[in-house]
């Protein structure tokens, strides 16, 4: 029996393909897709380069290049469960689960504490393990979250990569009532961003250059919403705060323009969060780092835990996650899901089985 799946060709193309439908081993759930997240990685490193960039700079590819040929895309994956296999007990079909979008060994340090993304042997779903841009999927039972009554499957998709990001990102930089927030980047992960510093009570600024993001920022909770292209944004930031830079800076651009924003407009004994991939950056560390007393973190993804508490959050709180999501296409309208993510003129873009 087969299924549609994807593949990407590079140079913004890519096809319906027909894979064998997939039978679950023990250990796991096969999994019929209703949501699946178009991700910034899988633009970057999938959708957009040329066979000749790709060539250019191996490097900046290897660990993102699915590692089997063939490997079916999509790490944020959501869905039923129509299958089980043996040795699964917690899970039952019918069980609408979300998918942490990494795998590991199961008994090193890191994936003892959830953390399987930095267990030397990890796998991730659409890299290097088939994804959720497919009819159907299997996943280690160990992956699935049960997405409790009230969360979509479009918010359970979103917290197995982009907005478990932000949280954790947002968890990293621990804003605080009374701080001021500036996050740079609104895409799918710094809108997300945007909802958990509003709802950790600061005051937000957002910073983008294209208007319907700021817009959107605004809607979800956003007190400012500035254009970097139209001013200077950090000397904005610094009016804003009394000439003093704000509490806590994050960058989800991942430009280097956005990360020195973050340094240079975070006040003296501030917190920075660099969260944004790709692209090189050169900082000059004793005015922007040393001088400020600044706290710096590195913030990469989240852990299972961190995503689960993120999809139990949401079935206790009113969060807007999922006014964030502005286009939702179903899977034969892929391409041009994908036109719309890589245009910009969006915020998170999510797959579904139906339309709407």
């Amino acid at each position: 029996m087969s299924m549609r799946a994807v593949t990407f060709l590079g140079d913004r193309a890519m096809a319906f393909v027909e894979a064998p439908k997939p039978q679950p081993g023990p250990g796991e759930v096969l999994i019929e897709i209703q949501a699946a997240g178009i991700c910034g990685s899988d633009l970057g490193f999938l959708y957009r380069p040329s066979a000749e960039e790709t060539a250019a700079a191996p490097s900046a590819y290897d660990q993102w290049t699915p590692s089997v040929a063939g490997v079916i895309p999509g790490h944020e994956p959501a869905g039923m469960i129509v299958e089980v296999g043996p040795g699964v007990s917690h899970l039952q079909v019918g069980d609408r689960v979300a998918c942490y979008h990494i795998t590991g060994c199961n008994e090193c340090r890191a994936c003892r504490s959830g953390w399987m993304l930095h267990c030397p042997t990890y796998r991730s779903y659409g890299w290097q393990r088939d994804g959720a841009f497919a009819d159907f999927m299997v996943a280690d039972a160990k992956s699935c979250i049960k997405l409790p009554e009230g969360v979509s499957s479009v918010e359970g998709a979103y917290c197995a990569c982009g907005a478990g990001t932000a949280y954790q990102a947002t968890k990293r930089g621990a804003p605080a009532g009374g701080e001021t927030a500036a996050l740079f980047g609104l895409g799918g992960v710094g809108l997300a961003g945007v909802i958990f510093a509003k709802a950790a009570g600061a005051r937000v600024i957002a910073v983008d250059p294209i208007p319907l993001r700021r817009e959107l920022a605004t809607a979800l909770g956003a007190d400012v919403a500035l254009d970097p292209a139209a001013g200077d944004a950090v000397a904005a930031i610094y009016e804003l705060t009394h000439g003093e830079g704000a509490d806590l800076t994050i960058d989800y651009s991942g430009s280097s323009p956005g990360r020195l924003a973050a340094l240079d407009s975070a006040r003296v004994w501030g917190r920075s969060v660099f969260v944004g991939e790709r692209n090189l950056t050169t900082i000059d560390p004793s005015p922007q780092i040393l001088h400020k007393q600044l706290t710096l973190h590195g913030s990469w993804v989240c852990s299972w835990p961190v995503m689960d508490e993120l999809i139990q959050r949401l079935a206790r709180e009113a969060l807007p996650l999922e006014r964030a999501v502005t286009h939702r296409l179903p899977f034969d309208q892929i391409e041009a899901a994908f036109r719309i993510a890589d245009s910009g003129e969006c915020g998170k873009v999510v797959i579904t089985r139906d339309a709407g």
